[in-house]
C-alpha cells in the first residue's frame, strides 16, 4: 500500500469519524431532551399528587378526577422514562461506533507514519549506496 493510498483512506476515515461524532452529539442532545421530558413529567405527577394529598373539602367527583389525572401523569412519566432509556441505549451505541471510528483513524495514521518512515529509510539507504558506489568508483579511478 502506498502512502498516497493510505492518505486517501485516512481522509475518508477522518470524515467518517466526524460524522460519527456528530451522530453521537445528536444522540446526546436527544438524551438531554428526554431527560428534560422525564423531569417535566415527574414534576407534573408530583404536582398532581400534591393536589390529592392536600387537605380540604373535595367532592367525590373531584377526587376521582384528580386520581385519574394522577394516573395519566404517572403513565406519562413512565413513558418518558422508557423513552429516556431508549435514547441512552442509542447514545451508548453511537459512542461505541464513534470510538471505533477514532481507533480506525489512529490505526491508519500509525500505518501511514510507519510506511513513510520505511520509504524514507529505503530512500536514504539507496542514496547511501549510490554515494558508496561513487566513492568506490573514484577510488578505483585513481
Amino acid at each position: 500500500m502506498t502512502p498516497k493510498t493510505l492518505h486517501r483512506t485516512l481522509v475518508i476515515k477522518e470524515r467518517l469519524r466526524k460524522w460519527r461524532r456528530a451522530e453521537l452529539l445528536e444522540a446526546e442532545n436527544r438524551v438531554a431532551q428526554a431527560q428534560q421530558e422525564v423531569d417535566d413529567k415527574e414534576a407534573r405527577r408530583e404536582t398532581t399528587a400534591a393536589l390529592l394529598t392536600r387537605s380540604g373539602d373535595f367532592s367525590p367527583h373531584e377526587l376521582v378526577h384528580a386520581a385519574e389525572q394522577l394516573g395519566i401523569a404517572q403513565r406519562a412519566a413512565e413513558a418518558a422514562k422508557a423513552e429516556l432509556g431508549e435514547r441512552m441505549g442509542e447514545r451508548d451505541q453511537r459512542k461505541e461506533v464513534a470510538g471505533e471510528a477514532t481507533r480506525e483513524v489512529r490505526a491508519i495514521e500509525v500505518l501511514h507514519e510507519r510506511l513513510l518512515k520505511e520509504q524514507n529509510k529505503a530512500a536514504d539507504q539507496r542514496e547511501q549506496a549510490e554515494l558508496d558506489d561513487r566513492s568506490a568508483s573514484r577510488g578505483r579511478a585513481r
